[in-house]
């Protein structure tokens, strides 16, 4: 059975890095190991994090106690720390469905022409989930490519294609992406979505009440719980 690296990128936000960590926690039963980057936080964060690995709920933490250095010196640490064969890049906000790492390892064994598997459909900015879609095949979307929140691939891709991009503040998950492209591998998403995001101001996830006119509409109230699921375009 495969083994799975879950890289968590952690900068302050306490109070989001616990409640995913729990999430990530309940709803993980796939063989894993969980790595906090923590890029420079306070020392809530910090200590909050040391009592947490004390207490053998993650596997381990790195600090970088000086200056946040980015996304991508991040990741690269936490690659070299790795020991699965599956690796994820984790954002601190995000909540997990029961089984959702059990659905991403599925479809890497089950087709090996994907290269990078995102989370979540996503609906705003630049990463709308109707203009990135390519093909839905039976099992997966194939998109052009996903909101970076979530990136999970094989250790062997890494190993293929390099270290994560350091000089850039953002899009290191872009970069890396479009290199797999390049190499002849295909962005997916599952069918259904495994994880959501609640964080950061991201509420155009799969926080989605209706289908109109061929658009989203969203509603997010703030005494709604977070939903999972699609677009209902039966309306």
């Amino acid at each position: 059975m495969r083994f799975a690296s879950l890289i968590v990128l952690s900068f302050n936000r306490k109070e989001y890095l616990e409640k995913s960590l729990r999430s990530l926690q309940l709803n993980t039963r796939y063989p894993h190991q969980i790595i906090v980057m923590d890029d420079a936080s306070d020392e809530e964060t910090q200590q909050w994090l040391f009592a947490m690995m004390r207490a053998q709920k993650i596997s381990h933490v790195v600090f970088n106690s000086h200056h946040n250095q980015g996304i991508g010196v991040a990741m690269n640490r936490g690659f070299a720390m790795s020991r699965g064969d599956i690796v994820m890049k984790l954002d601190a906000d995000l909540l997990y469905k029961p089984g959702w790492l059990t659905e991403v390892v599925r479809l890497l064994d089950t087709h090996q022409k994907i290269g990078c598997v995102g989370l979540f459909k996503y609906w705003h900015g630049s990463c709308v989930f109707t203009d990135e879609l390519i093909k839905t095949h039976s099992d997966y979307h194939e998109v052009i490519d996903f909101v970076g929140s979530a990136v999970c691939f094989r250790t062997q891709l890494l190993q293929e294609l390099g270290p994560w991009r350091e000089d850039k503040r953002f899009s290191e998950d872009k970069h890396f992406k479009e290199a797999a492209i390049a190499a002849g591998y295909q962005m997916a998403l599952p069918l259904k979505d495994v994880a959501t995001n609640f964080g950061f101001g991201e509420q155009h996830t799969t926080l989605i009440a209706r289908y109109e006119n061929g658009k989203p509409v969203f509603e997010r109230p703030d005494s709604a719980p977070l939903l999972f699921g699609d677009i209902d375009q039966s309306g």
